[in-house]
């Protein structure tokens, strides 16, 4: 009687632990940070917001956030990611320049053009000694001229969706346009620019660049913009 007896409790404290231990890998933890298994390895269920608001879950071995899928962009050597605006395709970026992080092409020439706008994004480390705007001046040049701005005083401060990005205008020549924003961070300089061609009325001294339809589309880019600046 005693044996049968010492039989059940064993049997009984087996099923209490067996059942411990599968609530522990398959069951809801208190909070977002729940535990789920994949392939083996348990993954934890926060998630990663997209640009434009996707959420994305951790998968595989290593449980990484999955890729947010066009059409946003993730430019991790950058630490930057945002949504591409409509009708624009990657273009492939020279090793050569360390500078040119991506290019953008707009897939459809505007009438009477026969160079495709385009948006480009840049990165400049600040180097030791300097700052964010000695970076800005050194790194801005007047196309037509070849010359360069002597004070900030030729940058225009931009309030995008709460970050302040300096703007200039590079060049307004033979009917193109071409507006740089600069995004200063603590180790690094980012720059987005619009080249816009075949534009009418480029020289009327009252245009107003930002209507322009690619500089709007790199400014509807910066407002989804997320930063996150590598080694910072």
């Amino acid at each position: 009687m005693k044996q049968l007896l010492l039989f059940v409790v064993l049997l009984a404290i087996v099923g209490i632990v067996a059942f411990m231990y599968r609530t522990t890998l398959e069951g809801p933890l208190h909070g977002t940070n729940t535990a789920t298994s994949t392939g083996g390895t348990a993954c934890q269920t926060d998630a990663k917001v997209c640009p434009d608001g996707t959420s994305m879950g951790r998968s595989g071995p290593s449980c990484e956030f999955a890729a947010c899928p066009l059409p946003n962009v993730e430019l991790p050597q950058a630490g930057i990611s945002f949504v591409l605006p409509t009708g624009y395709k990657a273009q492939g970026v020279s090793g050569s320049d360390a500078t040119l992080i991506a290019a953008y092409q707009k897939t459809q020439l505007s009438s009477s053009s026969t160079q495709p706008d385009a948006l480009v994004v840049r990165r400049y480390p600040i180097p030791a000694g300097k700052d964010a705007n000695a970076v800005m001046l050194a790194e801005t040049m007047y196309e037509s001229s070849g010359m360069q701005p002597t004070s900030m005083q030729a940058f225009t401060p931009v309030i995008i969706n709460g970050k302040t990005y300096q703007m200039i205008v590079v060049e307004r020549f033979e009917a193109v346009v071409h507006v740089e924003y600069y995004l200063p961070r603590a180790h690094d300089v980012l720059r987005f620019e619009a080249l816009q061609h075949n534009v009418n009325n480029w020289t009327d001294p009252s245009l107003n660049v930002r209507t322009l339809p690619v500089v709007k589309d790199v400014e509807t880019m910066l407002g989804t913009l997320q930063s996150n600046e590598p080694g910072a």
